[in-house]
């Protein structure tokens, strides 16, 4: 690996002017600036466009509907793959330390001297505290580098996924090709957006998203991955987890559970037969 790597940053936005605006602010900020940024605009209606003029050295791609994560990231990484030798992929909502950048190149070059790193990814900083470098199989957009050679081995995000766990399918495809792939003890980026989730007290405090999209997509794909991948285990893990979700949503008798219930056991279904793409019925613009 050459001493002067090439890192390219894919924003992929929503409708999210203002913190979008505050993420290129932190990444131009940076104690390692990236040789370059593109912003993957999923068709905003708000005021993106006119955020994105007061930064000329972002290259800036608008897409002609809302394509998700999954198309976003399948742009922008086919973007900057070009002309970059490793690509950091950041969603539209985090705060980042200012040295973020410097420190992850650092350790990999440091990893690249003894393994062949396919992706290298840092904690959130709401994250339990751990010590120490760790294998991983899988990964999250926020914060993970990818590296071109890879990206070019294993090709392009799943677009048909459209929204979640395209991230943790294209880690997992990565690590099946043999790449190694780590998350460094360093606690590096912020979510900001807190508003798409509700927070109840039950037995403990617990967390459920508020539009019931997300459950579709959420669970249809994480099934679709593992039934794909015969991850039995996991697979059952996450029909388990489903199945409690459901019952919470019972016995807590909330306004909207039906639909939510209703969303959940889709999203099972259509995974299992591979039904992807955005619904009709789940779509983030429809109104809830």
């Amino acid at each position: 690996m050459s001493e002067k790597l090439k890192i390219g940053v894919v924003i992929v936005t929503f409708n999210n002017a203002k913190m979008l605006r505050s993420v290129i602010d932190a990444l131009l900020c940076q104690t390692r600036i990236p040789d370059e940024i593109v912003v993957i605009d999923n068709a905003s209606s708000d005021n993106t466009q006119e955020v994105i003029k007061e930064f000329q050295s972002v290259r800036y791609i608008r897409l002609d509907e809302n394509t998700g994560s999954a198309g976003g990231f399948h742009e922008g990484i086919k973007i900057a793959s070009e002309n970059n030798d490793f690509v950091m992929t950041l969603d539209d909502d985090i705060g980042l330390e200012s040295n973020a950048i410097e420190i992850m190149e650092r350790y990999l070059k440091t990893l690249s001297k003894e393994y062949n790193v396919g992706a290298l990814r840092c904690w959130f900083k709401e994250s339990k505290r751990v010590e120490g470098i760790r294998r991983i199989n899988s990964f999250a957009w926020r914060g993970t580098l990818l590296n071109r050679d890879a990206i070019r081995d294993v090709g392009l995000p799943i677009k048909k996924y459209f929204l979640y766990a395209e991230d943790a399918e294209y880690g997992y495809r990565i690590y099946k090709n043999g790449w190694d792939m780590f998350i460094i003890p360093e606690y590096l980026i912020t979510e900001k957006r807190k508003t798409d989730k509700l927070r109840f007290k039950f037995f403990g405090e617990k967390v459920f998203y508020k539009e019931k999209f997300r459950y579709y997509y959420a669970f249809r794909n994480q099934v679709n991955m593992y039934w794909k991948y015969r991850e039995w285990n996991k697979l059952f893990e996450t029909v388990s987890y489903g199945i409690k979700v459901v019952v919470l949503l019972i016995i807590m008798k909330h306004i909207r559970s039906m639909g939510y219930i209703k969303a959940i056991i889709n999203g099972f279904f259509d995974g299992l037969i591979s039904r992807l793409g955005k619904n009709p019925k789940y779509l983030p613009e429809a109104k809830k």
